[in-house]
């Protein structure tokens, strides 16, 4: 997807235009924005404006007038017809949409107008709920058009500057741009996707209706969707398109590793195999001798499953590291994005598997962008290929959602404490500064 938005100058410019602006105002529309990936959607449009050199001002001026527009329109729904369309078949289907929203809108009032613009399964909601609750059409105007002014340049800008970025960046630098908005783009469309995933949603029951009876969908998704990211980038190590990725997108992260060692060395050393797994180990140690859940132990159990398998597969590909690499090790796919996936997903799926949705997926995404980090640092030092690190990725991802399915079926009898999770992370922290020199030295960086 991201890669053809580059053929995008074809599309006249008002068209491309107004398709800011329509996208824009369906995300807020009432109930529309409730099954349209919006925020996705506008990455691309903002990647496909940045790319064509379109007028930041107008761009972001369309994306505010459509929010605008479709808070009002859903407004005035909510006004003027809130008791024929509450009557509507597919919305007695889903009482839970409007009930949220009332809840939130009685908690805030009309500072509920500001602060849903920027919550997913909120921002179609709240406006129809103001109107039908007979919001002042002033007060709502004024908090309408404040929060269209901060929600335009939030959800747009990302996906111009680094479209944008395509043209100003030196011409090597180009692949890895185009790697960074892929990712960027996907990690957007999981996120949307797994927030449309509320157990009580109409996604998740339609999924639910094409899948065996008592299994939930995202963990199912997931995991298919980490087999096939997995299957894509073993072919791709092995083949000259993948090589020739692998060796265009490596040396500027190292050159970008190269000024700021620090960072990478303090972003690298949490996926230290011997960490991983002492990490994993106590916190099912945690969970079975403190808190008495035995299904703790999956999170142990599921990062020594990862680490076994990497082995396995780092001498089934016996794929040779970069040139001067500190270590000596066969390469793919990457054993600390690996072993950092699989203890720091596990975690947080153990963690949160009987908690709410909204909370949960909070949690995953934070996961995520751990998990790419660290991933991330891997290619900043030079010991591994970009190819190496999303493998081993994707290995953590799968078991990590393998471990959710089956805590689904054996959940915990109550939630984990938070201060677990707090603690893992300042043991983490004194561990990188513990380890900080020896590693140094091993990576050269002294």
């Amino acid at each position: 997807m991201a890669e053809s938005l580059i053929t995008l100058p074809d599309m006249p410019g008002w068209a491309l235009l107004s398709l800011i602006g329509l996208i824009a105002l369906a995300e807020s529309l009432a109930f529309v924005g409730l099954v349209l990936p919006g925020v996705a959607l506008l990455f691309a449009l903002g990647f496909a404006a940045g790319s064509t050199d379109q007028t930041l001002s107008l761009c972001l001026l369309l994306a505010f007038v459509g929010a605008v527009l479709g808070d009002s329109l859903s407004f005035w729904l909510g006004r003027h017809s809130a008791p024929r369309i509450r009557q509507l078949r597919w919305l007695q289907q889903h009482p839970e949409w409007i009930e949220r929203g009332e809840r939130f809108f009685q908690r805030w009032g009309a500072l509920s107008i500001i602060i849903g613009r920027f919550v997913g399964p909120l921002r179609p909601v709240i406006p129809f709920v103001a109107g039908s609750c007979r919001l002042s059409p002033i007060r709502f105007t004024a908090y309408n058009l404040a929060s269209a002014l901060g929600w335009a340049p939030a959800y747009l800008l990302p996906g111009y500057l680094t479209g944008r970025g395509l043209h100003q960046l030196p011409e090597h630098l180009t692949p890895l741009l185009w790697t960074g908005a892929a990712l960027a783009f996907a990690l957007l469309v999981w996120q949307q996707i797994h927030l449309r995933l509320h157990p009580e949603g109409p996604l998740y029951r339609r999924l639910s209706e094409r899948m065996p009876p008592d299994w939930p969908p995202g963990p199912l998704l997931m995991m298919a969707s980490a087999a096939v990211m997995f299957l894509a980038c073993s072919l791709l190590s092995l083949s000259p398109v993948g090589v020739t990725f692998n060796t265009l997108t490596l040396p500027p992260l190292q050159r970008l590793g190269e000024l700021l060692p620090a960072l990478a060395l303090t972003l690298t050393l949490p996926g230290d195999l011997q960490w991983a797994l002492g990490m994993a180990l106590a916190t099912s140690l945690f969970g079975s001798l403190v808190l008495r859940q035995s299904q703790a132990w999956g999170v142990f159990a599921g990062t020594l499953l990862v680490v076994g398998l990497n082995v396995a597969l780092k001498h089934l590909f016996a794929i040779e590291r970069p040139v001067d690499a500190p270590l000596h090790t066969f390469s793919f796919p990457s054993g600390h994005a690996s072993a950092a996936a699989a203890w720091i997903a596990l975690t947080g799926v153990w963690w949160s598997h009987n908690r709410p949705h909204a909370l949960r997926h909070w949690s995953y995404l934070l996961a995520a962008i751990a998990m790419l980090l660290i991933g991330l640092s891997r290619t900043l030092l030079g010991v591994h290929w970009p190819l190496d690190v999303l493998a081993g990725i994707t290995e953590g991802i799968f078991v990590a959602a393998g471990y959710r399915l089956w805590l689904y079926r054996r959940p915990a009898a109550a939630p984990v404490t938070g201060r677990w999770l707090l603690a893992c992370l300042l043991a983490t922290l004194v561990y990188v500064m513990l380890r900080f020199e020896a590693a140094a030295e091993l990576y050269r960086l002294g």
